[in-house]
C-alpha cells in the first residue's frame, strides 16, 4: 500500500474515532441529564420546584410540550390517580388556572416550609403576558411505592399576590 493511501487510512479511522466518542460522551451526558427530569431521591424539595416550574418555562424544548411531560414525570402517585392520564393532565395544565405556567417570563421561589416528610414551596412567576401570578407547590417524599425516599408533587394551588 503506498504510503499517501495509508495516510489517508490512519486519518480517517481517527476521524472515526473522534466522532464515535463525541456520540458516547454526549449520550453518556443526555442520559446523566434525564436523571434530572425523573423524580431521584437526591432531589430536593426546591430542585424539583426549580426542575418543574423552569421546565414549564421552556415547554417545547426540546421537544413539543417536554415541560408539562417533565411536569408530569414529578407529578406523585395520588396527584396523578386525580389529575391523570397524561391527556387529562396536559388539558388541566392548559386551562385557565394553570396557562400562566407555560411558557412564562420568570420566577422567584418563597416560604419554604417543610413538615417532616412534607414541604409547601410558594411560586411567584411572571406569565408571558407579562402578569403575576402565585402558586402553592405541596411536595410529599415518597413511601411504599416506586419513589421511594424522591421528593413529588402533590398539588399546586393558585395563591393570592400582591404586586406593588
Amino acid at each position: 500500500m503506498p504510503i499517501h493511501k495509508k495516510q489517508q487510512l490512519i486519518l480517517k479511522m481517527k476521524i472515526f474515532f473522534i466522532i464515535f466518542i463525541c456520540i458516547y460522551i454526549s449520550s453518556k451526558i443526555m442520559a446523566g441529564e434525564l436523571k434530572l427530569v425523573r423524580p431521584d431521591p437526591s432531589l430536593s424539595p426546591k430542585d424539583v420546584v426549580r426542575i418543574v416550574v423552569n421546565a414549564l418555562k421552556n415547554n417545547d424544548l426540546p421537544r413539543k410540550n417536554n415541560g408539562v411531560k417533565i411536569t408530569f414525570s414529578f407529578a406523585s402517585p395520588a396527584n396523578k390517580r386525580n389529575t391523570g392520564p397524561f391527556k387529562r393532565f396536559d388539558t388541566m395544565i392548559r386551562g385557565q388556572t394553570y396557562l400562566p405556567m407555560i411558557n412564562h417570563r420568570g420566577a422567584t421561589y418563597e416560604n419554604y416550609n417543610v413538615t417532616g416528610a412534607r414541604e409547601n414551596i410558594d411560586v411567584i412567576l411572571i406569565s408571558s403576558t407579562g402578569k403575576t401570578f402565585g402558586y402553592r407547590f405541596r411536595l410529599t417524599r415518597q413511601n411504599g411505592n416506586k419513589y421511594e425516599g424522591s421528593w413529588m408533587t402533590d398539588a399546586v394551588t393558585p395563591i393570592q399576590v400582591t404586586v406593588l
